[in-house]
């Protein structure tokens, strides 16, 4: 009796999981002249000149074409929002990836952050940086990962309302793991 009441709750879990991240299955590749990714086709995302994407699930696809109301402001409702970019704002030329990263978590001004993690993705160097949105950013959660590669630093950053950001981190992460780096693609 106790064993078939686990093994119930465990296949519930797993149900459970299997239908939040239901259109996984289907990708979509993206690729630029920096790395390329698998998205999920429940995802929206458009390219910028620079073709580094900025996606959305398609619920909230407005949120990609709509610019007139910053993004923080049209997020308080619901929402979730990715970005995957070279972090070409930091001028900052040979420093260590930690001076980097020491520096962007000083920088925060519209999250507190609430842990800080080291990792790698695509076997470089990263730290994974969770936050809750302070000031105007407030209602909002966060995942950053910072990324070191070829001596240049990257970020990958997925934003969402509080109610909406547990159902789209795992298709997130989902991205973040497929990424794989121009120069190191075969």
């Amino acid at each position: 009796m106790g064993l078939s009441l686990i093994l119930i709750s465990i296949l519930t879990v797993v149900m459970t999981i299997s239908l939040s991240i239901s259109n996984v299955d289907a990708l979509s590749k993206v690729n630029n002249r920096d790395f390329s990714m698998d998205v999920p086709d429940n995802w929206a995302f458009e390219q910028d000149t620079l073709s580094q994407p900025a996606l959305t699930p398609t619920e909230f696809a407005a949120l990609l074409v709509n610019h007139s109301e910053p993004l923080n402001e049209k997020m308080k409702v619901g929402g979730a929002f990715a970005s995957f970019k070279q972090d070409s704002s930091y001028a900052i030329k040979n420093a260590p990836f930690d001076v980097y990263v020491r520096d962007k978590i000083d920088q925060q001004d519209g999250m507190k952050v609430t842990s800080k993690e080291n990792g790698t993705i695509d076997n470089e160097p990263a730290v994974r940086i969770l936050g809750d949105g302070i000031n105007s950013f407030s209602g909002i959660k966060f995942v950053q990962y910072l990324v070191w590669h070829d001596k240049k630093p990257y970020v990958l950053a997925y934003m969402a309302n509080v109610k909406d950001y547990e159902k789209y981190l795992p298709q997130f992460e989902l991205m973040v793991k497929t990424i794989k780096f121009a120069n190191k693609i075969k």
